[in-house]
């Protein structure tokens, strides 16, 4: 077999073909405006706020812009810690239960911005941060011209968080229900495409815990039933006895579900200004 030159390989269109041939599309605005309550709950609590704010490192100063913000997973914590926060996403009660929470909150330093990725954020009148992140929110068309878009409105510091492997989804789940899971291309192509435009990526991981625990069983199936497009009757039962099979049951009613594959993120980081190209023509 002929060696391959990992340096010209074209990450992004090899991003775009594992693409075409994962199992679980990306849901539109209105999928997200239905779910947006639901997700809201789901994640407020999640340990990935607690791990992905430690590894930011967030500093008083920073001007930072959420770009995919949901319902404000990160926006409402970090509005504590930094100056201010321009908060983008295309679902619009997303960002109505961002700013509900905000008031409740009295945090008068976010702003939200309703646009997607594809949108002209220059017309939208969002500038260039201090900081820009995108967290689990990267479901695109075209992956580099949202890094450069990112990247372009950042001052100090980029932030993404990437799938490793299967992601939040679980593959037992799957195997349970009796559907295919073909994931599609991970942080393995993303952190390859952010060093050929000529960055320096550092790669850190946020690994979610293994069990959690939910109220009752009604509120652990529907935390896994978003995984799902459409369930019918029969995978729904199927996906209740898989998650009864994995948890045990409190006297309470309540249930801790045990994961044997529990979600693990690549949190990326990189310095806008710490171009290659910048550095090879300062050396000449």
């Amino acid at each position: 077999m002929d060696n391959i030159d990992v340096d010209k390989l074209d990450w992004n269109l090899l991003w775009k073909q594992a693409k075409t041939k994962k199992t679980w599309k990306s849901k539109k605005a209105a999928d997200w405006d239905k779910k947006a309550a639901a997700f809201a709950k789901r994640t407020s609590s999640s340990i990935y706020i607690k791990l992905f704010l430690k590894l930011l490192n967030p500093q008083s100063t920073w001007s930072v812009l959420d770009a995919g913000c949901g319902p404000g997973t990160l926006a409402l914590p970090l509005a504590k810690r930094v100056r201010r926060i321009s908060a983008l996403d295309f679902s619009g009660n997303m960002l109505e239960i961002l700013s509900q929470k905000a008031s409740a909150r009295d945090l008068k330093n976010i702003s939200t911005y309703h646009c997607s990725w594809e949108d002209d954020w220059q017309e939208q009148g969002i500038g260039r941060h201090d900081v820009a992140i995108a967290s689990r929110s990267l479901a695109v068309s075209d992956l580099k011209a949202a890094l450069v878009k990112l990247t372009a409105h950042a001052r100090e510091k980029v932030i993404i968080t990437d799938r490793v492997g299967h992601g939040p989804l679980d593959p037992d789940a799957f195997a349970a229900v009796g559907r295919p899971l073909i994931t599609g291309p991970d942080y393995i192509y993303t952190i390859n495409l952010i060093h050929q435009m000529g960055y320096l990526p550092k790669l850190d991981y946020i690994e979610l815990e293994r069990k959690i625990h939910y109220s009752d069983e009604q509120e652990a199936l529907q935390s896994y039933l978003w995984m799902f497009r459409n369930p019918d009757a029969d995978e729904i039962k199927r996906l209740t006895d898989f998650l009864r099979s994995i948890s045990s049951l409190h006297a309470d009613g309540s249930i801790t579900v045990h994961r044997k594959h529990p979600p693990v993120w690549a949190f990326i980081s990189w310095n806008p200004a710490n171009h290659e190209k910048k550095i090879i023509k300062r050396n000449i």
